[in-house]
C-alpha cells in the first residue's frame, strides 16, 4: 500500500511490514504511528535524559552562546529540564514543552515553566523566542512538518532552531543487518527506528519548506556510554568506544565526500528564521 509522504507529498513505498520509504526525500515512517509514553528503569532513566547527554547540551548551548546573546530560549520534549538547567545558568530565559507527565513534573519542580501540549497546540506567543532547540524529538512527533512550521513563527526574526535527531541513514541498514541476526551472538540491538526517520535530505526539505533558511546539517557526536543497553555483552565501555571509533570514521567520510554523505548515527541541524 502506497500513502504520501507527510514531508514533502510524494507517493512513499512499502519498506517492511510497518514501514513506508519516500524515494523522493528519503523519509522512512511508520503506517501505524505508536504514541505511548517510554518506559524505563529508574537509572536508565537517568542515564538517558541525563548523564549520557550532558556533553550534547554543552555543545547545543555553545553553538547558541557563540551565535546569539542570551534571550529567550524553548526546550521542545525537555524531560526533567537538564537542559534548561544548563541553559539558564547560561543566563537564557528557559522554558519547555513535555508531553509526559513525569518528566514535566521533575522539570516543573526545578523551577520552569513547562508547557504540556504538542507545540503546535499550546498556543504560545509568536515571534517570542530567540532560540528553539528539538533534540531527539521531531523522530516521535504526530506531525513534524507542522511541528516545524510552529517552531518557525515562535521564533523571533533571526532566530535559531537547533536539532539533533537520529539518522535514518545510519539506522535503516543497520535494522536489516539486526533482523538478519547479525548481532544476535553479542545479544546487540544498535538500531532504533521511530514513528519517523529522517536522512540529511529529509530534515533539509522539511525545514525549507516550513520557511527556514541557512540550513546547515553536520554528523552529531554520540551519546556517552551505553544509556539504552543496547550493546549487549560489549557493555557500556566497549559499546561507547565503538561509537566514538565509528563517529570519527563518519566524519572522516564527510570530510572526504566534501559534504555530501552523512553516515553518522544522528544528525545536527541548525536554521535561521
Amino acid at each position: 500500500k502506497k500513502e504520501s509522504c507527510p514531508v514533502c507529498g510524494v507517493s512513499a513505498a512499502p519498506w517492511d511490514a510497518n514501514m513506508l520509504e519516500c524515494g523522493a526525500c528519503g523519509l522512512a515512517f511508520r503506517a501505524e504511528k505508536y504514541f505511548g509514553a517510554p518506559a524505563y528503569e529508574p537509572d536508565l532513566e537517568e542515564d538517558i535524559y541525563s548523564r549520557a547527554q550532558k556533553a550534547l547540551f554543552r555543545e547545543a548551548l555553545n553553538f547558541l552562546d557563540r551565535a546569539l546573546p542570551a534571550g529567550r530560549l524553548l526546550d521542545i520534549g525537555c524531560a526533567g529540564g537538564e537542559l534548561l538547567k544548563a541553559a539558564a545558568a547560561r543566563g537564557w530565559e528557559a522554558e519547555g514543552v513535555e508531553l509526559a507527565p513525569l518528566l514535566a513534573a521533575k522539570a516543573l519542580v526545578r523551577g520552569f515553566k513547562v508547557h504540556t501540549r504538542p507545540v503546535e497546540e499550546a498556543g504560545l506567543a509568536g515571534g517570542a523566542y530567540d532560540a528553539v532547540t528539538v533534540l531527539g524529538v521531531f523522530s516521535l512527533m504526530d506531525n513534524p512538518p507542522a511541528a516545524a512550521a510552529e517552531l518557525l513563527k515562535l521564533l523571533k526574526p533571526g532566530g535559531l532552531i537547533y536539532i539533533r535527531d537520529l539518522n535514518a541513514a545510519f539506522h535503516l541498514p543497520l535494522y536489516r543487518l539486526e533482523k538478519a541476526g547479525f548481532f544476535r551472538f553479542l545479544r546487540a540491538s544498535p538500531s532504533v527506528l521511530h514513528n519517523f526517520n529522517f536522512r540529511a535530505g529529509t530534515l533539509h526539505v522539511m525545514l525549507g519548506r516550513a520557511g527556514f533558511r541557512d540550513i546547515r546539517i553536520r554528523n552529531s557526536p554520540p551519546t556517552a556510554g551505553d544509556p539504552y543497553h543496547t550493546g549487549g555483552r560489549l557493555g557500556g565501555f566497549l559499546t561507547h568506544t565503538l561509537k566514538i571509533l565509528y563517529y570519527t570514521l563518519a566524519q572522516a567520510l564527510w570530510f572526504f565526500t566534501l559534504g555530501r554523505v552523512y553516515a553518522g548515527s544522528s544528525l545536527i541541524v541548525t536554521a535561521h528564521k
